[in-house]
């Protein structure tokens, strides 16, 4: 190559940012012409701006930085900044200590100092899009990410990360688009199919989400993640056959692997002290987030300040057992403020809630620390979180400490593993003393279930037939409307042998997805029973759904994860529920409804019970319109449907807690009573 030519590409390297391979080039000039003033010049200019510091240095840190030793990194690192502020290969390796370390505005910082430093850095550029999305700055963060592309289009990681942030924004098919981009050049980067498997999985695509949780198992056969993403959606399909392929060392699973998210685990076994592992190890991600200052002060006003978060206020199961916990609350005695952060509204129940509460807050835009700082501004006494780790949950928030007491409640049947939860709202069924050791919460223990309801629901009075749902006009009914999920061999093997033995039988199921259907039935075929035995219902509004469970004959729950708002619906409906209890919170919901019914004889306590009173229900048409008749006559004479008696010992319930608080006492197991004078937090600690 001429000489000039090779001026003029030098210059690019430097005009582009490309200060070391200039340095290279002019390096290689000089050997083959010393005497060339021009690249004497151009090298001694790039020497004299000092740009990186020695490559030892610079390898010394990134040393430090993979084996975790974050805070090492930003000490040596801050010492190198200061005589080479120029260097965006340094700030870049100190934003990323800074954002492992879960200081976010120092690492925006840094890496908005890499960008100054270098424009043409696609990485810099890269990695302040991943700052500013963590902080929720959406439009700002795409806007960095397609910077990084537009200066390298081949850029998967950028590519990954605005395929992330359109995700996110249910922007599906524009995401999947950028990731096709970056699998183009990151062919076997696990991580990517994982999130191609994670949007189709959003996207109601469940065969193409198993076959790229499959791809990502495939390139990394540890990706813990993947395996509980795959484990969960096969459960949905009820690909049974599937699942115990990939469910080898389950027990493990989330604990010598890396974390994964609780949720998924949740309905694959009925291991507590397990899902408690799983969730200390899952929020260890959350610790590292800046506290905000404290400590906060309670109980500087008359009214208690409780505020609820959730991403759940429009036409969801939470509210429909919430609406009238939020229309009883004593305005007299407490300000309710809703913090919403959901992407879904519903008009008519946003304006039904705004009437009920003091204020309702749409918080979505904010990052989980302004919704903290909202919340402390506000003087909250009490953050209740409704979501724990379910779909569109924000723990964040309340590692940020919303408020002096935080309390998890209702939405997350489990615990939250988490230091900065204070307390677990419960019952005496859902959470006996033998079982506390597997939460990290102290247990509140509402008197009588802590499931809230609704007793306003108006059931429509229609006649309909069973042939209207395509059940046949005789012969028992047997349902579950729980999620295929929920649905294992284990109880599905029970509901076949029930089949069998009651004669004109069948098995009434929501409808879900075409493959699980398919699945079912193929099992059923396997047990010998016609798989037109088995119905589907299809999905509908809230009140038909209702309406209809009335042509049921008994609701049979599943074992791992129980009915939970779908429990009270059919009870509310006149439907009995046959429950058998275990070991986890989410094992144990369908019995604690039913203890708040009054009917504690149909929680049974071993598989072989279950199946039998199942049969001699079906069979003993007298039993089983006794057990109707017990039910109508208790749905509203016992407490589960009693929504305003049921708020009132939620109230009781924040009290204790808000006064364990004021007098300087650490959460603690409590049990509500319905006697006031058995609530004095001070004799309950001095006990």
């Amino acid at each position: 190559m001429k000489l000039d030519k090779l001026i003029a590409q030098a210059r690019r390297h430097e005009k582009n940012g490309e200060f070391a391979e200039a340095i290279g080039l002019y390096t290689s000039i000089l050997a083959r012409f010393p005497q060339n003033q021009r690249a004497q010049k151009g090298l001694e200019a790039l020497r004299g701006r000092a740009f990186d510091p020695p490559i030892e240095s610079l390898n010394e840190l990134a040393a430090l930085y993979h084996r975790g030793d974050f805070g090492a990194v930003t000490l040596r690192g801050a010492v190198l900044a200061k005589t080479y502020p120029r260097s965006a290969t340094l700030w870049n390796i100190l934003g990323s200590a800074n954002k492992s370390l879960g200081r976010l505005d120092a690492a925006m910082e840094n890496f908005r100092n890499a960008v100054a430093a270098n424009p043409q850095d696609a990485d810099a550029h890269n990695n302040l899009g991943v700052v500013l999305k963590a902080q929720n700055r959406k439009n700002d963060a795409r806007a960095a990410f397609e910077k990084a592309i537009a200066l390298s289009p081949t850029h998967a990681g950028a590519r990954t990360n605005l395929g992330g942030l359109l995700r996110d924004q249910h922007r599906y098919d524009e995401a999947l688009t950028h990731y096709g981009e970056a699998a183009r050049v990151a062919r076997d980067d696990p991580d990517l199919f994982y999130n191609i498997a994670g949007t189709h999985q959003m996207m109601g695509n469940a065969d193409e989400a198993v076959a790229n949780f499959i791809r990502t198992l495939e390139l990394s056969p540890g990706h813990g993640k993947a395996r509980a993403y795959l484990l969960h959606q096969l459960a949905h399909l009820c690909d049974w056959q599937r699942f115990e392929m990939y469910s080898q060392d389950l027990e493990n699973l989330g604990l010598t692997t890396e974390a994964v998210d609780p949720f998924t685990t949740l309905a694959l076994e009925d291991a507590p002290a397990r899902q408690r592992r799983r969730s200390e190890r899952w929020v260890e991600r959350f610790t590292a987030s800046e506290p905000l200052p404290s400590p906060l002060v309670s109980g500087q006003s008359n009214r208690i300040r409780v505020g609820y978060f959730s991403a759940d206020f429009h036409s969801h199961a939470t509210m429909c057992l919430m609406s009238q916990v939020f229309a009883h609350h004593d305005r007299d005695a407490f300000d309710i403020l809703l913090y919403s952060f959901g992407t879904e509204t519903d008009e008519r129940i946003t304006a039904d809630l705004k009437k009920s509460v003091s204020r309702f807050d749409d918080v979505r835009a904010l990052t989980d620390r302004e919704i903290a700082e909202r919340a402390r501004a506000d003087g909250l006494d009490i953050a209740v979180d409704l979501k724990g780790f379910t779909k569109n949950s924000r723990p964040g928030i309340f590692f940020h400490r919303a408020a002096p007491i935080q309390i998890s409640y209702l939405g997350y049947p489990a615990t939250m593993g988490a230091p900065a939860i204070d307390y677990l709202v419960a019952d005496p069924v859902i959470i006996p003393p033998d079982l506390e050791k597997h939460y990290s919460e102290a247990i509140i223990r509402l008197p009588h279930t802590y499931q809230a309801t609704d007793d306003t629901r108006a059931i429509p009075d229609t006649s309909l037939t069973r042939e209207d749902f395509g059940l046949p006009p005789s012969g028992f009914v047997f349902c579950c409307f729980n999620g295929t999920y929920k649905i294992t061999p284990r109880e599905f093997a029970i509901w076949m042998r029930l089949l069998r033995r009651v004669e004109g039988s069948c098995l009434w199921l929501l409808r879900s997805h075409s493959e699980a259907e398919s699945n079912l039935k193929q099992a059923a075929a396997r047990y010998g029973i016609d798989p037109d035995r088995i119905v589907f219902a299809e999905k509908t509004d809230h009140a038909s759904h209702l309406a209809r469970q009335g042509l049921a004959d008994l609701f049979l729950d599943t074992f791992v994860v129980n009915a939970h708002t779908t429990a009270s619906d059919a009870l509310w409906a006149g439907l009995p529920v046959l429950t058998r209890i275990g070991d986890q919170f989410a094992a144990r919901v369908a019995a604690s409804v039913l203890t708040a019914i009054g009917l504690p004889e149909l929680i049974t306590k071993s598989d072989e019970a279950y199946e039998q009173l199942a049969l001699e229900i079906a069979r003993d048409r007298e039993k089983h319109a006794t057990l109707r008749e017990k039910l109508a006559q208790n749905r509203l004479t016992t407490p589960l449907f009693q929504s305003e008696r049921y708020t009132r010992n939620l109230e009781r319930a924040y009290r204790l807690v808000h006064e364990r608080h004021a007098a300087g006492l650490p959460p603690q197991a409590l049990s509500v009573g319905e006697d006031s004078t058995d609530e004095n937090p001070l004799r309950l600690a001095a006990g």
